[in-house]
C-alpha cells in the first residue's frame, strides 16, 4: 500500500459532513482513506446525522458500523484499522491508521492532520481499534 494515498489527505479542511478532498469530517476521513487505499466501501452516514456535535447520533453509528469488525490489539493495529476515541464520554470520534501510533483525522477549526494516539491529547481517549472485515485477511505490507 502506497502511503501517499494517505498524504494527500492531511491539511484537507474539515468540513460538516464532507467525504472528499474538498473538506472531511471524521468519518469522511475514515471513508476516503479506505476506499483508495484497499478499495473498501463504507457507508457515508451523511445523511444519518445534522452536524458533527450530535453526540448520541454519532455514537450510535459508530457502534452500528463497527458490529461485525475485529477488535484490535494496539500492539496488532495496521494501516487501514480504525481508531475510536472518545470525546464528552462517549465513543464519538474517529481516525484511520497510518502508521501505528500514527493516525489521520479530521479536527474542527484545524483540519486533517497526522496525529499519535499515544499522546498526552489522545492516549487516555482511546475507546478501541478496529479492523473491517475486508481487510482481516489480507496481509499489510506497510
Amino acid at each position: 500500500m502506497d502511503q501517499r494515498v494517505f498524504a494527500h489527505m492531511i491539511g484537507v479542511p474539515f468540513t460538516e459532513k464532507g467525504r472528499g478532498l474538498t473538506g472531511f469530517d471524521c468519518w469522511g476521513v475514515v471513508r476516503f482513506g479506505l476506499w483508495n487505499a484497499f478499495q473498501i466501501e463504507v457507508p457515508s452516514y451523511a445523511e444519518d446525522y445534522a452536524t458533527t456535535k450530535e453526540g448520541e447520533e454519532i455514537a450510535a453509528l459508530i457502534g452500528r458500523e463497527s458490529l461485525g469488525w475485529l477488535d484490535v490489539a494496539h500492539a496488532a493495529a495496521r494501516p487501514g484499522d480504525v481508531l475510536i476515541l472518545r470525546m464528552k464520554g462517549r465513543p464519538w470520534h474517529c481516525g484511520l491508521i497510518v502508521d501505528p501510533p500514527y493516525f489521520i483525522h479530521a479536527v474542527e477549526g484545524i483540519g486533517t492532520i497526522r496525529d499519535r494516539w499515544d499522546s498526552l491529547a489522545w492516549a487516555s481517549r482511546v475507546v478501541s481499534i478496529h479492523r473491517h472485515p475486508q481487510l482481516q485477511e489480507v496481509a499489510c505490507s506497510v
